[in-house]
């Protein structure tokens, strides 16, 4: 009768940590139920209770109790109905943070994403909550994440993706490294293989998103979107640099893969991202420049990957690269030397070559207006010359250089769905605390 009583305030929203307390002082044990009751229910208003639930957490009530309408670990329905503060205190009193939901096998993070709280989300990833999970249908987190911020199905119970905070939830989740390239439905046994990347997956999502007119947000949505579709872009360019950067190494050109992972990191520096994938790049410059005899570059390269946040993995290898650069070079022979001093000269001779070439390349085009045009003021032959090489006319567009293209809506690409297309009844990505799941 003393927990029905209880309980009964709680999903009030009376937040009685006095009544709390001398429930606890009675002797009683704490039931599930109670700890549910204090989380809140953002569908019928009711406000959490963060003061009784610490109470009743204090008195070892059970951070991973069960909600049963759903049989799922609380922290879930935390994630759905509750505040920052609910999950902040569960997770404080060591709640399961890759606590699955039992119908869809998701984490927590999937719960938050689906129900829009992106200061829960920020709250988990902040905790190094995982990203490499894959939904059911083989997306990743991360279109999961995209699918939330475009879509206004059930907006009563979500917040509306509007301000810099989505935008945070996206790169937190870049710098715990999720893998902005990772296209959707490629796990085994995906039931959908779109093949879509995230990126192509919020250009399809915005072309249709319904918050685009809301009358109230649609200018502040609008924003928050462009900032996102920027970052995802970046995502994908320092990606991809990566991987040349992975393909020169493999194939012995280490000048050109320092060059290409250079470049990654100062695209993720851009676009305000480290963590993970800086990480790495530096283990994979560390370990080239160890190839190469720069044991110096190697070493300061690992000292620099280990002060950011990288998988346990990737922190072994950099540990591992940094005390074998410490290691005192063994004594080299005279071929050695012959080769090493053979293969410096070949290094200055390209670098020498390169100088050349951007020389020759610079007297073909003049400066206009700070863009390099041909002689004529005009592209030549289709081509434009954005720096030390020559590019076609449509790249030059994408880069701001040479005549500006047609203008087009910016979520719009070659193969994206129509803007005239019905809005989706759903996200996809449902909890099984979602009325419409």
């Amino acid at each position: 009768a003393a927990a029905r009583a209880l309980a009964v305030k709680l999903q009030r929203g009376e937040d009685c940590e006095a009544d709390a307390r001398k429930y606890l002082q009675m002797g009683f044990s704490v039931p599930d139920g109670l700890v549910l009751a204090a989380i809140g229910n953002r569908s019928q208003e009711v406000p959490p209770c963060p003061n009784s639930l610490r109470t009743l957490l204090q008195g070892r009530a059970n951070p991973n109790a069960l909600d049963p309408l759903t049989q799922g670990p609380v922290i879930h329905s935390a994630c759905w109905h509750g505040s920052v503060d609910v999950v902040r205190l569960l997770l404080e009193f060591r709640a399961d943070l890759e606590a699955k939901e039992p119908r869809m096998n998701t984490p927590p993070l999937n719960t938050a994403l689906a129900a829009g709280n992106a200061p829960v989300c920020l709250e988990l990833l902040n905790r190094n909550a995982d990203v490499q999970w894959k939904h059911h249908d083989g997306a990743t987190a991360l279109h999961v994440a995209c699918a939330w911020i475009a879509s206004s199905h059930n907006a009563n119970l979500r917040i509306p993706p509007v301000g810099e905070e989505p935008r945070a939830v996206i790169a937190m989740m870049l710098h715990n490294g999720v893998d902005p390239t990772q296209a959707e439905g490629m796990s085994k046994g995906a039931n959908r293989s779109e093949g879509m990347t995230p990126l192509e997956t919020f250009r399809r999502e915005i072309a249709r998103s319904p918050w685009r007119n809301d009358e109230n947000i649609g200018a502040e949505f609008d924003k928050t979107a462009k900032t996102i579709h920027i970052l995802l872009e970046q995502g994908e360019s320092a990606v991809k640099l990566k991987q040349t950067g992975n393909k020169a190494f493999a194939e012995k050109r280490h000048e050109d893969a320092l060059k290409a992972w250079g470049q990654a990191r100062q695209t993720w520096k851009t676009a305000n991202v480290r963590g993970h994938h800086t990480a790495v790049l530096l283990n994979n410059e560390a370990l080239c420049r160890r190839q190469i005899g720069d044991l110096g570059g190697s070493k300061a390269s690992c000292k620099e990957g280990l002060t950011h946040y990288a998988t346990p993995q990737i922190r072994e290898k950099l540990e591992h690269n940094l005390a074998e650069a410490r290691k005192p070079p063994p004594c080299a022979t005279v071929e050695e030397i012959t080769k090493q001093a053979e293969n410096l000269e070949i290094r200055k001779g390209k670098a020498k070559k390169h100088k050349e070439e951007i020389k020759e390349l610079s007297k073909k085009g003049v400066a206009a207006d700070g863009k390099l045009y041909g002689e004529d003021g005009s592209a030549q032959k289709g081509y434009v010359m954005p720096g030390p090489f020559i590019c076609p006319m449509e790249q030059a567009q994408d880069m701001g250089l040479g005549p500006p293209p047609e203008a087009k809506p910016w979520w719009v690409q070659k193969e994206a769905d129509s803007d005239d297309e019905a809005p989706r009844t759903s996200i996809g990505y449902l909890p099984a605390h979602h009325p419409k799941w």
